[in-house]
Order: C-alpha cells, then structure tokens, then sequence
C-alpha cells in the first residue's frame, strides 16, 4: 500500500488538511465556516440555502455555522430588497480579513510541501497533476457528470477565489 501513488496523494492530502486545520483553528475557524467566506468572497451575497448548497453542509448545520459566524462578526444577515421574505448573508469587513488569514495559511502551507522542491518541479508537477484530472474527467465514472457542482460542493474556494 505504501508504494501506491494513490495512496501517497491520499496521505499528503490527510496531512495537509490536518496542519491547515490546526493553524485555522488559531483564527477560530472551522474548515466548513472557510468554505462560507470564500463562498461569499466569490459570489457575493447569497441564501443560506444556496451557501449550503455550495459548501456541501446540511441545512441545519449552515444554520449553526452562520449564527457562530455572526457572533464572531465574519457575516451579517439583511433582508433581501426585493423579497422581504428572503434574508441574505454578506461577508462583513472582519470576515474579509479571515479570507486574508486563510490565504497566508494556505501560503505556509506551501512552502512546507514545497521545500527542497525546485521551481521547475513545481511546475512539473502541477502539469503532470492537470493530467491526472484530465484524465479522470474523461473517464466513463465522470461522463455527464456536473462538474462545476462538484467543486462547489466539494470545496468551494477552489473556483478562483485564492
């Protein structure tokens, strides 16, 4: 199992997450309230319906990220102008700055991973990992599949936002 490429990537993802949830948790942040900023950062206002729907989390559970959120001043809740039944959720200015602290992890993130790695095996592996998606895209198991509603579901922040 140790040999398998797969299982090294799978291993590598694991410990990455681990070490970036550590130095969230110094923000007092949880991956899934990660999710919700970069969300809101990205599209800008939406429901609590539709953040939930991208981030990947039960209704309820958004329900309990979001009032946290609010407690801690990352989010605030406005009713919607043009349907006064709608309550919209807005990343406030501390939120913004959240965003900042999460890109600075992400950034450490990568210069652990990266060390002793030259520039142009940076690239490389990048390249050989665009491949390796690829490749699973164009594999029978993905054929029809939505993919844009995966990422969103699946991790939100990868859509351009850092």
């Amino acid at each position: 199992m140790e040999t398998s490429t797969f299982f090294s990537v799978f291993q590598l993802m694991k410990f990455m997450q681990y070490q970036s949830m550590k130095r969230m948790e110094k923000m007092d942040l949880k991956p899934s309230q990660a999710g919700v900023l970069f969300s809101l950062k990205h599209w800008g206002e939406q429901s609590q319906k539709q953040l939930a729907e991208r981030v990947g989390i039960t209704p309820p559970s958004m329900t309990v990220a979001l009032r946290k959120m609010e407690e801690k001043g990352y989010v605030t809740r406005r009713q919607d102008e043009k349907d006064q039944r709608v309550v919209k959720i807005h990343l406030a200015p501390k939120g913004e700055e959240c965003i900042e602290g999460i890109q600075r992890v992400i950034r450490e993130m990568e210069e652990i991973v990266y060390q002793g790695i030259s520039r142009e095996e940076i690239l490389l592996m990048k390249r050989l990992l665009a491949e390796m998606k690829k490749n699973l895209l164009n594999s029978k198991d993905f054929k029809g599949v939505d993919m844009d509603t995966i990422i969103e579901k699946t991790c939100p922040s990868a859509r351009g936002s850092f």
